[in-house]
């Protein structure tokens, strides 16, 4: 690719921006929230009813000329329906749609999916706006929000004049406006490098380069005051014979709740931040980028089992769960994509069967080669660490599906072939 044309490509992203309402407008938004939360369990109750008593489905298209006599009737309910942006309501309609169109697909698949659920207060924390552009105005580090007038937002935040669709999101009493936008492409200069990077819980990333990205277990770091706090909530909250608590509105629990809230969001950050670094270090690093592809649902899937087969080691199997949740496999490959695709560099996924076996001299695959973080090949002696001799492996294979001599399901089969 020429630099002229790596240079013109676009990426799209999302961006948030953090919002300083006043109170009048916080307390707009929450009654904003709160009609469209009613809305959508409405919408959602009356498409149960039709099926179960008539065996009729409601469909998205009637809905929305529901909504649209329902807005036009006299009514207190109907005033406040009407008081509301008309898209974010469509927005809801449209939400409900998908999850049901989710749950019928994953039925057809044979898959045991939940049925839409009715959202209570804690889970609806967003307006969405599917024109952005259009209903957003961004003016003077303001933003102007339709029936709620220019809300201040953060300063020194570009907001680009092309923009796609738009949300309005409370968390733990902050609000953030997030919108879809086109951000242009910036080339990091050339490396003529292929670097491989295997994922771990000891080790973060262990690159074909011999660094060794480490696990901040933010989870461990931060557990002394996540646990005080969900002490002190426990204290504050009063159950009844079932266990489920009774002061919802006690001003002493919503408070508990918010620090707790709060201690857990500072965690997140932490694993964010933490992350964001590694991913940058391995993007500048290299041309392109050789990933495992994991398989994390099934990693991190529970080994209890069932009550007629019984499942082993499961306590152990459950830490093992909790480590690799909070090393976050999945979101350090979604970074990497995500710069890698702003720098115009290109990301490669691998066949991860038996990268850890497979020697990174002579390609002997064994087992008894690697002795736990150490990695001692039976045929030639090779002795490396077992997650930099992995991201050789890795590196080998991206390199193969570069230049598509064998693919990688091929050269996995090999493998296979080798360690029966």
């Amino acid at each position: 690719m020429g630099e002229k044309s790596r240079a013109a490509q676009e990426v799209k992203r999302i961006e948030r921006i953090r919002l300083y309402p006043t109170k009048r407008q916080e307390q707009a938004l929450h009654f904003m929230l709160d009609v469209t939360r009613h809305l959508y369990n409405a919408a959602l109750q009356e498409r149960k009813d039709a099926y179960r008593m008539r065996g009729v489905s409601v469909s998205a298209k009637q809905q929305n000329a529901e909504l649209t006599a329902l807005r036009s009737a006299t009514g207190r309910l109907d005033s406040r329906v009407a008081a509301v942006y008309r898209e974010c309501e469509d927005a809801v309609l449209r939400r409900l749609d998908l999850a049901m169109q989710a749950f019928f697909r994953r039925c057809k698949r044979g898959e045991t999916p939940g049925f839409p659920r009715f959202k209570p207060t804690a889970r609806w924390k967003q307006l969405m706006f599917p024109h952005g552009d259009r209903a957003l105005r961004f003016v003077a580090g303001k933003v102007a929000v339709p029936g709620l007038g220019p809300v201040k937002m953060r300063k020194g935040r570009e907001v680009p004049e092309e923009r796609g669709r738009a949300w309005i999101v409370e968390k733990n009493g902050r609000w953030y406006t997030c919108f879809e936008c086109e951000r242009a492409a910036q080339p990091l200069p050339a490396t003529d490098k292929v670097l491989g990077v295997d994922r771990g819980v000891h080790v973060l990333a262990a690159t074909s380069e011999g660094e060794l990205i480490r696990n901040g277990r933010m989870a461990n770091k931060h557990r002394r005051v996540v646990t005080g706090h969900a002490r002190a909530l426990d204290k504050e909250t009063v159950k009844d014979s079932k266990g489920r608590p009774t002061n919802w509105q006690d001003p002493k629990r919503i408070a508990a709740v918010r620090r707790l809230a709060r201690a857990k969001e500072r965690e997140a950050n932490a694993r964010l931040d933490a992350l964001h670094k590694a991913s940058r270090r391995i993007v500048d690093s290299a041309d392109a980028i050789g990933l495992e592809d994991l398989n994390l649902r099934g990693m991190t899937r529970s080994a209890k089992g069932t009550a007629e087969k019984p499942g082993k080691n499961v306590a152990a199997k459950s830490g093992l769960n909790r480590s690799m949740l909070d090393a976050s496999f999945g979101r350090l490959a979604t970074l990497i994509c995500e710069k890698a695709e702003s720098a115009v560099r290109e990301v490669v996924s691998v066949d991860p069967r038996y990268s850890s076996q497979t020697c990174g001299r002579c390609l002997h695959v064994a087992a008894k080669s690697r002795l736990r973080r150490r990695f001692v090949c039976v045929a030639c002696g090779f002795t490396l660490h077992a997650d930099v001799n992995a991201a050789l492996e890795i590196r080998r294979r991206a390199k193969l599906s570069l230049t598509s001599e064998v693919t990688p399901a091929e050269d996995a089969g090999r493998g296979a072939r080798c360690a029966a």
